[in-house]
């Protein structure tokens, strides 16, 4: 009896254990959570990895703090929920992986997978986090530019949208939040209030996702930036809006740089011109200085020849002034030469005068000669021919005066002459 109560006793405490191990596997599986952080609008995968477990007979995803079914496999058939939350959004593989496609920030909360299987039933829980997508990953996006005048209103277009689309608006280098509208939700569009600078000038169009500035403003110039997320894709849109002041239309602004332009250009292409012609102009007249230059070598070379013709001039002058005294007294004595030949030449055609019986020729008070009636000679050196004249061989400066004849009676100039 003994033994029979001990054998029963030990099938009893396997059991007890059996159940506790198995209580522990399973409240291990359903303590475990794993952590899951998606961007808005991105897509997310739940994989619960199930190769481990065999012999599956039924896969329900649940969600939320409720439990609320969203999708299942059931054998080989996969099956969705009607849950407006989720509407073309879920897709479940025969690996039992959920991925939830164009995220909200309202997807997130708990998953949790409840497996049946040949052994049991396990529980693997997800807790995703859905958080706004920063600005980075719109690097590729085209830059659109977007003139306005200050004051005007200016309409940032999207492209056509479809009705699942989420639609958030980031103004800045910073990419600050300003406004987000959800189509599919068809809820209320958001603007940051907090801004000062867009407070009651912002408006979503919740039908196609413009965004309309009203009353620009100089503050409301730079980058916007628009993330468009829908079940099929997510796409990013630039724009770089200059407000300018009122005044000259956008229009009038290019014509005027346009104009300006063109000017820019003629003026270049005629300081071009100018330059050539200049430039032409003064080679030529380079040509003309050395020229004038040679020219003016040789102007130097002769004037420099007449200075020194000037210096033997003064030279000569100086020289004559010096000379000028002898030259004047030897001029005087060619004088009284030339008036004694003339004198001698005509006496030689006189004859004295009848009654005349004596001439004397006198020089400077001194007589030298006398002649008297017929024709007689002084010491072989003076003649009278016919009384009058005077004839003086082998003259010399000594000769040089006034010679004077006198007879009685008588008192003139007589003839003299040089042989």
């Amino acid at each position: 009896m003994t033994i029979k109560l001990s054998i029963e006793m030990k099938s009893t405490l396997k059991i007890v254990l059996f159940l506790l191990i198995m209580c522990g596997v399973f409240c291990a599986e359903t303590d475990e959570v794993k952590s899951v952080s998606v961007m808005e609008g991105d897509a997310v995968t739940l994989n619960p990895d199930l190769t481990q477990i065999k012999g599956i007979v039924l896969l329900l995803w649940r969600f939320g703090d409720k439990g609320s079914t969203v999708a299942q496999i059931d054998g080989n058939e996969i099956l969705y929920e009607d849950d407006e939350i989720f509407i073309d959004r879920l897709q479940l593989d025969q690996s039992g992986s959920l991925t939830i496609k164009n995220t909200r920030t309202k997807h997130t909360g708990l998953y949790e997978a409840e497996i049946s299987h040949n052994t049991g039933t396990s529980y693997i829980r997800f807790s995703v986090t859905v958080y706004e997508s920063p600005p980075e990953d719109s690097y590729r996006a085209e830059m659109k530019s977007v003139p306005v005048t200050e004051g005007d209103p200016v309409a940032l277009r999207v492209p056509q949208l479809y009705g699942d689309e989420l639609i958030v608006w980031r103004f800045g280098d910073e990419g600050k939040l300003i406004a987000k509208h959800d189509i599919e939700a068809k809820s209320s569009s958001f603007y940051d209030e907090t801004d000062e600078r867009f407070r009651n000038r912002l408006e979503l169009d919740p039908q196609t996702g413009s965004l309309i500035i009203t009353n620009t403003k100089s503050t409301d110039s730079g980058l916007y930036i628009v993330k468009i997320s829908s079940n099929k894709q997510t796409s990013y849109q630039k724009y770089f809006v200059t407000i300018s002041v009122p005044g000259l239309s956008p229009a009038a602004v290019a014509g005027i740089v346009v104009v300006l332009l063109v000017i820019a250009a003629a003026a270049a292409a005629a300081g071009v011109l100018f330059y050539r012609r200049r430039t032409s102009e003064l080679k030529h007249q380079k040509s003309k200085i050395s020229e004038c230059h040679n020219e003016t070598s040789e102007i130097s070379e002769k004037l420099k020849r007449m200075s020194e013709i000037s210096e033997e001039l003064k030279q000569m002058t100086e020289d004559c002034e010096k000379e000028l005294p002898e030259i004047s007294e030897h001029h005087q004595t060619l004088k009284i030469s030339e008036r004694l030949k003339q004198m001698c030449t005509d006496a030689t055609k006189e004859e004295m005068e009848k009654g005349e019986r004596e001439r004397r020729i006198v020089v400077k008070d001194t007589a030298i000669s006398q002649a008297t009636g017929g024709p007689r000679g002084a010491d072989g050196r003076v003649l009278d021919m016919h009384g009058k004249s005077l004839v003086v061989r082998n003259t010399s400066t000594e000769h040089t005066g006034v010679h004077e004849s006198t007879g009685k009676g008588v008192n003139e100039d007589t003839p003299f002459i040089d042989e």
